[in-house]
């Protein structure tokens, strides 16, 4: 690398590596603190409920640098509570771990292809066992007397015709269903109810995997920012700066404080929980580097975000969360790539929402899969 070269990047890393240093200075020890808690007996560990799975169907140099001192932040304190699921759960400095992410994002390669590949897995929790009430009609059949989670995977394509003439789309599922109990009670439940096939992302326990190839306006296929629709082809052209997505966002965030596309959508006062919820559309799409970086340093700014430590999404992949008004991201720190999201409802039904990015990625053509 050339030294004009060398330059720009350690110019480039100046504002990240002072904001990672800052951090650090923050989170020194405080000696008489330390001494304080000298000797204090460490809280006894709180017992973990421990899903019984029961499969039901489907198939089987200054880089250098930045990246040692962005690790750093993953074992210092910091905002933010504690996470559980890998042991350590340390806290984290919430602001340099989001522009950390910013820097591993930048660099990651743009791709290109005719098709952008995704492949989802959604989990259900029906942790209450069912009691009719108001608003809640009595369902046909026996009612569920037992606890259970599901959880079944989809793969996406969302392919551009040759000469960019339209687009394809293809759905292929759900694969790997299956039902987790939490005790061999809730299970024995089920059998004794004879063992009745439970719903599972767009079918049951029991469905087969089936392949729908369509085109545009059968089916919603654009993402979507609170009420707006984002079309396909401008996803590449959104702004890639901090300033200029940040403008972007504000202004569809006030029209749909106002009412929005359709004139019932109610945004949330803060524009950093907008920003937020709606992260993981912008993650799902191939959104360019320079776009996901640009949205990690928005988010960064935001007081309400806390990284709450490293945890295991349900897939046993280790990452950091990030949650704010009951919603959580797990951003795997070696890539910056968002591992899941999971959102908590509140009702009688116990139901949360829960999605894992299992692989996502760039292919020529529709029905490819990207490599792992």
């Amino acid at each position: 690398m050339k030294n004009d070269e060398v330059n720009s990047v350690i110019d480039s890393l100046k504002p990240v590596i002072d904001e990672l240093a800052d951090a650090a200075y923050e989170r020194r020890p405080d000696v008489a603190a330390v001494r304080a808690r000298a000797g204090a007996s460490a809280p006894s560990p709180r017992a973990v409920r421990k899903w019984r799975p029961v499969i039901v169907a489907g198939t089987a140099t200054v880089a250098a640098a930045a990246v040692v001192v962005a690790t750093v932040t993953l074992s210092g304190g910091g905002q933010g509570g504690r996470g559980g699921g890998t042991g350590g759960n340390e806290a984290l400095n919430t602001r340099a771990f989001l522009l950390a992410s910013a820097v591993t994002a930048a660099k990651q390669p743009a791709g290109h292809g005719a098709c952008w590949y995704t492949r989802t897995r959604m989990s259900q929790d029906l942790l209450m066992p069912f009691k009719p009430g108001p608003g809640v009609p009595t369902p046909q059949g026996k009612r569920r007397t037992f606890q259970v989670r599901t959880a079944g995977s989809f793969e996406h394509w969302k392919c551009t015709l040759p000469g960019g003439s339209g687009m394809r789309f293809r759905l292929h599922g759900p694969l790997d269903a299956r039902a987790d109990f939490p005790t061999k009670k809730d299970e024995a439940a089920w059998r004794a109810a004879g063992s009745p096939a439970l719903h599972v992302n767009g079918g049951t326990t029991e469905s087969k995997p089936s392949t729908t190839t369509y085109d545009k306006g059968s089916h919603p296929v654009n993402p979507v920012i609170g009420s707006h629709e984002i079309e396909w082809k401008p996803i590449a052209k959104l702004p890639a700066t901090k300033n200029g997505l940040e403008d972007y966002l504000r202004k569809l965030w006030r029209q749909d404080r106002k009412g929005g596309t359709k004139g019932y959508y109610t945004a949330p006062a803060d524009f950093c929980q907008y920003v937020f919820f709606n992260a993981w559309h912008l993650f799902m799409t191939p959104t360019t580097p320079g776009t996901r970086a640009a949205l990690y340093r928005v988010l960064a700014d935001c007081p309400s975000l806390h990284a709450t430590g490293r945890i295991k999404d349900r897939m046993g992949r280790s990452g950091v969360a990030i949650g704010a008004g009951g919603a959580r991201l797990t951003v795997d720190p070696a890539t910056a790539q968002i591992l899941d999201f999971e959102r908590l409802h509140g009702g009688r039904t116990g139901r949360g929402e829960y999605l894992a990015v299992e692989r996502q990625g760039w292919v020529d053509k529709i029905g490819a899969v990207p490599a792992p």
